[in-house]
């Protein structure tokens, strides 16, 4: 009788991780549309890919003008903007982006993924941090107030420097899609 009861929760388990591989399988293995990225003046021409989809091709009208680059906007458009990777100030990291700014009350990031940014409030008083934050990401850019709501922008509290501000993205201040700290910090 213990037998037969190992003997059918072994073959039970073993179909489970079957159908468990099988669809992790599937997950890992759907192909997403590749993006690619032809600079102004040169072949326009897609080359082929290895995926099944086909490609989404975005031409700039323009190249972007000496010591500028361009950044994607919220709606897909592109703003120019100082070459902020070419700056002695930043710090570049292949495999995700760039650091902007490591202050001890704020961190500015940037995202080449999906081109977006980061603030990052990491101490002192988290108001005057992230005005000071907000300044710095102005100043690398070179872009006003109203340029800087057109890009992806993200600001966080860590949870281990104020548990109550953690866990909401805050936005910059001065964009209709900001929100304002937590009172009583």
């Amino acid at each position: 009788m213990n037998k037969k009861i190992f003997i059918i929760l072994g073959n039970i388990i073993f179909l489970l991780f079957l159908v468990g591989g099988y669809f992790f399988w599937k997950l890992y293995s759907e192909q997403t549309p590749k993006t690619v990225i032809i600079p102004a003046g040169e072949n326009t021409s897609v080359a082929t890919t290895p995926r099944k989809t086909n490609p989404t091709v975005i031409v700039p009208a323009q190249k972007p003008a000496e010591g500028k680059r361009f950044v994607q906007t919220r709606n897909g458009g592109n703003l120019s903007v100082n070459d902020f990777l070419k700056s002695p100030k930043t710090t570049v990291y292949e495999e995700w982006g760039a650091s902007l700014k490591e202050h001890p009350f704020y961190t500015v990031l940037y995202f080449s993924n999906d081109q977006s940014f980061l603030i990052s409030l990491t101490g002192g008083d988290l108001r005057t941090a992230r005005i000071d934050g907000e300044k710095e990401l102005l100043q690398n850019l070179g872009i006003t107030q109203e340029e800087a709501c057109q890009i992806k922008v993200a600001m966080t509290v860590p949870s281990n420097v104020n548990q109550k501000a953690a866990g909401q993205d805050y936005g910059l201040s001065f964009c209709p899609n900001g929100s304002p700290l937590p009172k009583n910090l």
